[in-house]
């Protein structure tokens, strides 16, 4: 039986639920097959004998590479001065804190909020599509490198950093939820609960 506060969202709504977890559950199933079929096409990162693959010449290419840290490049191994094996403690303590919080987001939301929950669905796949990668291997598997550059105002500006898919779902997600926290009407989540109270009326 619903309590009255958790009536009207997102929580107790299947709808939801399809739409968070088939988004997160397609998401990693993509990451984990796009990263085990590059890094086998490209034989291991270029230290290992692996080899390059150029996508759009003078712009993107793939290129496996490990990373023991987490996102824009910080290892707390190197950067705190931590033993690898807290560093990668600390690393998934971190990443399993970032999924609890975005789930609580969705189950916070009202069930109209669905592009929302498809964000929410992005963030979490990108975030256990990393977290398998640094339990079973111990680092990330990142294969996607932008190499092009800008010139603007006399200064160079370059990407320095490879990644992976599943980064890619984490920046948009974030992206997404911001912007419909920011732009969306203040009185549409209330809207979407009172129009849900109304149905089971």
């Amino acid at each position: 039986m619903q309590t009255p506060r958790r009536k009207g969202l997102a929580v107790t709504d299947r709808g939801s639920h399809v739409r968070l977890w088939l988004t997160a559950g397609v998401g990693v199933a993509l990451d984990l097959a796009t990263k085990s079929l590059a890094w086998r096409a490209l034989g291991g990162p270029p230290e290992d004998g692996g080899h390059e693959v150029s996508l759009i010449p003078g712009w993107l290419r793939l290129v496996a590479s490990r990373n023991p840290g987490i996102v824009f490049g910080l290892d707390f191994s190197q950067d705190a001065g931590l033993e690898p094996a807290a560093a990668r403690v600390l690393t998934v303590l971190l990443t399993l804190v970032t999924s609890a919080l975005i789930f609580y987001v969705f189950a916070s939301s009202s069930p109209g909020r669905k592009w929302t929950h498809f964000g929410c669905g992005l963030i979490l796949a990108g975030a256990l599509g990393n977290l398998f990668d640094r339990v079973v291997f111990g680092y990330v598997r990142d294969l996607i490198q932008i190499t092009g550059e800008i010139s603007l105002s006399g200064r160079t500006l370059s990407w320095p950093f490879v990644f992976n898919v599943a980064d890619v779902y984490l920046v948009a997600g974030v992206v997404a939820v911001a912007a419909i926290v920011i732009f969306a009407p203040s009185g549409s989540a209330a809207g979407d609960r009172s129009a849900e109270s109304r149905k089971e009326v």
